[in-house]
């Protein structure tokens, strides 16, 4: 079952009805990787058992990949507890997966000038609305398509003290069609964290900022923020 595309976002403009078409076509194709990205997320702790927090213990795919397959495990384990109640899943989500987002980093991207401009209060507020929204959008796809065996990791080529990554797998869909989906990772205090997500060249953040920026020039930075927190985009 595919996932919905984000709801109250618009997608992003184009020169006639075919290039529309085709763009919200390619936000539907990543709905499945940010579904992928939001099973990664939950990166475990790599830093290495005599302390050192600047070295990991793993490469930046297998962080990813024992990560999908614990998280997986967990919804498997109270699936019916998480249908029953959406709060305990945001909970968890929120204590299992959450943490291990550069949300700063990604609020950064997203927002471009408007972060530069944005006050401490402003950046702190649109990263923990933009969480939310992420959670709120695809937790019932989470556990609705939770499928590790689909996934195949690739290990990337890294220099020696590699400090970002690009990693990439091939997700097989349910109608037999695969893809190949490219993460961004970076070490933050010796964890690979995740920063955006592409797939067919298309990523997730630059998809983020075209929309969320052009509701920003309608209204403000703080409207966009107030929505966010309503639950409104």
């Amino acid at each position: 079952m595919d996932t919905p595309l984000i709801p109250c976002l618009k997608p992003v403009a184009g020169t006639d009805g075919e290039s529309r078409v085709r763009k919200l076509r390619m936000i539907g194709k990543l709905s499945r990787p940010l579904l992928l990205l939001l099973l990664a997320a939950s990166l475990v702790d790599t830093a290495g058992a005599d302390g050192n927090a600047t070295r990991p213990t793993q490469a930046p795919e297998m962080a990813l990949k024992t990560a999908t397959d614990q998280l997986c495990g967990l919804i498997k384990d109270h699936r019916a507890e998480y249908k029953a109640s959406s709060g305990n899943f945001y909970s968890a989500i929120g204590q299992v997966v959450v943490p291990h987002f550069d949300m700063p980093e990604i609020a950064a991207l997203v927002l471009a000038a408007n972060y530069r401009s944005a006050t401490p209060e402003q950046r702190t507020r649109f990263a923990k609305a933009f969480e939310d929204m992420l959670v709120r959008t695809y937790a019932s796809a989470m556990l609705d398509n939770c499928n590790p065996a689909g996934i195949h990791w690739m290990p990337p080529r890294l220099p020696a003290n590699a400090t970002d990554a690009a990693v990439n797998a091939s997700l097989a869909r349910d109608n037999g069609e695969a893809f190949i989906i490219g993460f961004r990772v970076h070490l933050v205090d010796g964890e690979w964290k995740i920063y955006d997500v592409a797939v067919e060249n298309v990523s997730l953040v630059l998809n983020f900022r075209t929309q969320i920026n052009s509701e920003i020039r309608r209204s403000s930075l703080d409207g966009v923020i107030a929505q966010m927190e309503r639950g409104r985009l």
